[in-house]
């Protein structure tokens, strides 16, 4: 079996959809709203049965060449709610091998000739869990996946993004979802399959992600269909842009021992 060809488009982790997933009502990580504006995407964009209400961070702005790694820009443990946990075995930085290989790409050899051409220098990902599991997630609790990408050039992640969002858009089943923008370029999507557990809930994952600098992130939660929406995931991406411009603390996490992107980015 061809596991890139079969891996879905917002996969959590191997195995992931076998656990109980539960509903995750009015469960908005970091707060709703606290600037002006409201919520905007492509036209056709769809508008979920509970709207959209983050407007957390910003719109537009700077376009810098950030140089702080990945995972010091990514979401800290402490920032979220306390019966959250990390997962170790499937939080790293990540290597030259780990992204060529990734879902992004149809073969490895497309991904080491994309990884040439935008000259990404750096890339971590993290995944937070609910200590008590199913249990927690039938809470409202759901489970969460950061990508963080760091690339050599502004253009390269412009680069970058055109192709990680045109695989997105393109990839049956995966519907755009009205939200308000963030950074220099932003897209919000959801992907329904399956259903939550044993129940006759729908499960849905919902990915926002964006572009600032030469930057990009991407934020993937889990949950059921009737009590999710796109904002637990923007909140999360706008907490992680404030640190990319420097207006919230950026701190390095445990350093977990793998390495990053050697010769990429010269």
């Amino acid at each position: 079996m061809n596991k890139r060809n079969n891996q879905p488009l917002l996969i959590l982790a191997a195995g992931l959809v076998l656990i109980a997933m539960g509903a995750v009502a009015a469960f908005l990580f970091l707060g709703g709203g606290d600037d002006d504006g409201g919520t905007s995407a492509p036209s056709g964009a769809l508008r979920e049965k509970t709207p959209s209400a983050s407007t957390r961070g910003t719109t537009g702005g700077p376009e810098p060449v950030v140089t702080m790694t990945p995972s010091k820009a990514s979401l800290l443990l402490g920032e979220l709610p306390d019966n959250y946990e990390v997962d170790v075995t499937s939080t790293f930085t990540m290597t030259v091998s780990t992204f060529t290989s990734s879902y992004w790409f149809r073969s490895n050899k497309e991904g080491e000739e994309k990884s040439a051409e935008w000259k990404i220098v750096d890339g971590y990902q993290v995944y937070f869990q609910p200590k008590g599991l199913a249990a927690e997630v039938l809470q409202g609790s759901p489970y969460i996946h950061i990508e963080t990408y760091q690339f050599a050039t502004i253009d390269g992640a412009k680069a970058a993004w055109d192709y990680f969002d045109g695989f997105l858009s393109r990839t049956p089943g995966s519907e755009a979802v009205e939200a308000k923008p963030l950074a220099n370029e932003s897209s919000a999507y959801r992907f329904i399959e399956g259903t939550v557990s044993v129940s006759e809930d729908l499960a849905v994952y919902h990915r926002f992600s964006y572009r600032r600098g030469n930057i990009i992130v991407t934020v993937v939660t889990w949950g059921a269909d009737k009590s999710m929406n796109i904002d637990p995931a923007r909140n999360v991406a706008a907490t992680i842009d404030d640190k990319l411009l420097g207006t919230r603390p950026a701190v390095e996490p445990t350093p977990i021992p793998t390495p990053s992107f050697p010769g990429l980015g010269n």
